[in-house]
């Protein structure tokens, strides 16, 4: 039971998580592009980070605990499951990186001239957030 109410509570955080990023990269985005607005990124962000940041807490502490719990942590290439935990706390460590550098370097300053920079932050770390979901459903079928 333990593990079915981990495994919900990290399948909603993906959904809020994933979500956001999604709407911000194809809905958001353009309209900020076209317009040349820094402001809808800015109100977005604002509006997002309350729920969005505590969702990859979430997804962070169930992950690791269903990792551990479920397959115990080995780091061995040559086993499929562990293989996608591997891979899974990799794109993690890349998702904290991109919004570390975003939070200290681009936000602060967002300007027109470093949308471009911004806007190349939000796609990557949609992209990353959808390949966390892609690995995450391997482990239904016993890894990549």
């Amino acid at each position: 039971m333990l593990y079915h109410t981990l495994l919900l509570l990290h399948l909603v955080g993906a959904c809020v998580w994933v979500g956001g990023h999604l709407l911000l990269s194809f809905q958001i985005v353009p309209k900020a592009l076209f317009k040349k607005d820094i402001l809808l990124i800015q109100q977005f962000e604002k509006t997002f980070e309350p729920i969005g940041i505590p969702s990859l807490i979430i997804q962070i502490i169930t992950g690791v605990w269903m990792a551990i719990f479920q397959y115990g942590i080995q780091f061995n290439w040559d086993n499929a499951i562990q293989r996608n935990i591997i891979i899974k706390l990799s794109l993690l460590v890349l998702s904290l990186v991109l919004a570390l550098h975003a939070r200290i370097f681009i936000i602060p300053n967002l300007s027109i001239e470093k949308l471009p920079l911004m806007v190349f932050h939000i796609r990557l770390i949609t992209l990353v957030a959808l390949l966390m979901v892609f690995f995450g459903i391997q482990f239904r079928f016993g890894g990549l």
